[in-house]
């Protein structure tokens, strides 16, 4: 089994055309900190910034009191505050290595739309489009996860992690389009660089970080 098993996603249409109430909010990924009343006050922004909430948020998945969940925070900017507007929880995946892992992970095709390494180089960070459909057997999901391949060494010595995204369909049939973000751990990796292969239905795509 991969590492993530998840068929929800984090997009929503928080932006209105003109001078609205979201017509300027912004959106991070975030560190999120759960006080013991399972309420977020603060949050650190993948660029290292720490803003304090103008009032506690809580929501449903919030499960777990005194821990730190990885999120996507819409907010108003309110001085050196955050007015949430949103908070939608984002699933980590962390790298598998085992030989069992990378000999039976899947890398059924999707839709790349974006990935990118957080401002602190503490995440890598993934938008996917996932084909989805409606089943009938409630155990037919998506997995998704991340596969540690092999480390390279350059000439210069630098050291080059290759990772590949697993994707498994599970029977899902594919009628329409839904994103899903998630998120890689990758701070305290011994590495220099990242090199990610995703297959997509245009083919292997493969992007470099420097970590």
């Amino acid at each position: 089994m991969l590492s993530v098993l998840f068929v929800t996603a984090c997009e929503q249409d928080v932006y209105d055309k003109g001078d609205s109430t979201y017509s300027y909010v912004r959106a991070d990924f975030v560190e999120a900190y759960v006080d013991n009343n399972r309420s977020v006050s603060q949050v650190l922004t993948d660029d290292d910034v720490r803003l304090q909430l103008t009032a506690p948020y809580a929501a449903s998945w919030i499960q777990r009191p005194d821990t730190t969940y990885r999120a996507v925070l819409y907010y108003n900017q309110k001085g050196q505050q955050a007015e949430a507007v949103n908070l939608q929880r984002v699933s980590t995946a962390s790298i598998k290595t085992t030989p069992q892992v990378r000999s039976g992970a899947k890398t059924d095709p999707l839709k790349l739309e974006s990935v990118w390494l957080s401002g602190n180089k503490r995440y890598l960070n993934l938008s996917v489009i996932l084909m989805m459909g409606a089943v009938s057997d409630e155990a037919a999901s998506h997995a998704l996860g991340i596969v540690g391949d092999t480390i390279m060494v350059g000439d210069n010595g630098l050291r080059t992690y290759h990772l590949r995204l697993a994707h498994s369909q599970g029977d899902v049939p594919q009628y329409y389009s839904q994103r899903v973000y998630f998120s890689v751990p990758v701070y305290g990796l011994p590495v220099d660089s990242l090199r990610l292969s995703v297959n997509t239905y245009d083919g292997v795509v493969t992007r470099g970080f420097r970590l």
